[in-house]
């Protein structure tokens, strides 16, 4: 077995993705409490972060552990199939990173509240949904909505950190945030689940990408329905229109998304979809941007929408799916 080294690390986590699993928890700090923020309970919100990417990381081991069979039968590229990380080590890490990112989210909580109330719950139910799509449902139908029921859940861990001992008692309004989120990530997911072969399926990828724009459109209309206090008084300040900027800023910013998905569903290659997914992606980070700006202020949505730097460095060095 060849030596391992920290860019067979990187590879095996998909470690340009990092930044979009740190920023729902944070964003999730943002949606459920009038004074919790990742601003305001720094310490906290970076435990929640380095729990969150702990938990997608090892989740991404575990993902390779278990596809070891057949990524070997079919020789497809990672550091596990070539050696250069071993199997057994592999497992243990990616467990180990579970049990430390749930640790991690619950100490979070601990510090804001004195006590962690229902954050071990949710980070189990995560943490349940992470190995479930890894190894029991990956190749079922149910593959996708566990994938996203993973996201749902990873923007719920850094609600049920902010809200505390109140995490049952939120208003049903915000509940709709982790469906939707949820529901936009499963669509990509649909769209991917053959994304290796050349040639592409038009109804699966018209399913995957529809739902994706479901789940963008249920945020705007969340937005738009339910307007956050400080997003409230915006609106009685201006003219009527300002109502709809927020919610249209939220299907703007997910335009190219559904640019590469309409060209990827035209040429049926590979790549393309390929792109659109890598897009699709990326673009957690301006949803969760648009959320914590919202709800906690410019600064918060700017502080997170400058994450797309690192992320588009390391996109171009490592492989994000």
């Amino acid at each position: 077995m060849a030596q391992s080294n920290i860019k067979d690390w990187a590879q095996l986590v998909r470690v340009p993705n990092t930044f979009t699993a740190a920023t729902d928890p944070l964003a999730g700090l943002c949606i459920a409490s009038a004074t919790v923020s990742f601003v305001s309970h720094p310490i906290s919100a970076l435990l929640v972060a380095l729990g969150s990417i702990l938990l997608y990381w090892g989740g991404m081991v575990l993902n390779d552990v278990f596809d070891y069979p057949e990524d070997q039968k079919n020789q497809r590229p990672g550091p596990i199939v070539r050696g250069a990380i071993g199997l057994g080590q592999a497992r243990n890490v990616g467990w180990a990173m579970l049990a430390i990112g749930w640790l991690f989210a619950c100490l979070a909580a601990y510090l804001i509240h004195g006590k962690m109330t229902l954050t071990p719950l949710v980070g189990a139910l995560l943490v349940g949904a992470i190995i479930g799509y890894d190894g029991l449902f990956k190749t079922t139908p149910m593959a996708p909505a566990l994938m996203g029921l993973c996201r749902g859940l990873n923007l719920s861990l850094g609600m049920a950190v902010a809200a505390g001992p109140d995490f049952a008692t939120l208003p049903i309004h915000l509940w709709l945030y982790p469906i939707a989120f949820g529901l936009y990530v499963m669509g990509f997911t649909i769209a991917a689940r053959k994304e290796f072969l050349t040639e592409q399926s038009r109804i699966r990828l018209w399913a995957g990408w529809l739902t994706c724009l479901a789940g963008i459109l249920l945020l705007a209309w969340i937005i738009w329905k339910y307007p956050s206090p400080s997003l409230a008084k915006l609106v009685e300040r201006r003219d009527g229109w300002s109502e709809w900027f927020f919610p249209g800023l939220m299907i703007l910013l997910s335009a190219p998304v559904f640019r590469r998905a309409l060209a990827s569903i035209q040429s049926l290659r590979g790549p393309d979809l390929g792109l659109a997914i890598r897009t699709a992606i990326i673009n957690i980070l301006f949803i969760d941007a648009t959320l914590a700006l919202i709800h906690k202020g410019p600064w918060h949505g700017l502080l997170l929408a400058m994450l797309i730097f690192p992320t588009i460095y390391l996109a171009r060095v490592f492989r994000s799916t």
